[in-house]
């Protein structure tokens, strides 16, 4: 079993946490251009990842015929987004 703390070491996990404690609400495409790197795949695995361990949720959002995702930090997630704020400020 993995730590939950190894989450926050996965390519792009903090990076996420930091832009949604920015942005309140980020569709997935526009976080792959603001994180710059990375496939579309894998920022959907970290926002997976991030979802199963209650840091953010989803919504699908169908407007005109188009469907796209947008996310938000939990609460919880605003907490431990806020930490690594603090430690990048400490580094």
């Amino acid at each position: 079993m993995t730590s939950k703390v190894a989450l926050l070491e996965k390519a792009g996990s903090t990076e996420i946490l930091l832009i949604l404690l920015r942005k309140k609400k980020v569709y997935i495409t526009e976080l792959k251009e603001q994180l710059g790197k990375g496939s579309m795949s894998t920022v959907n695995m970290r926002v997976l990842e991030l979802k199963t361990q209650g840091l953010i949720e989803d919504k699908l959002e169908n407007k005109q015929g188009t469907h796209r995702k947008y996310i938000w930090l939990t609460e919880k997630g605003r907490d431990v987004a806020k930490h690594v704020l603090e430690i990048e400020k400490l580094l």
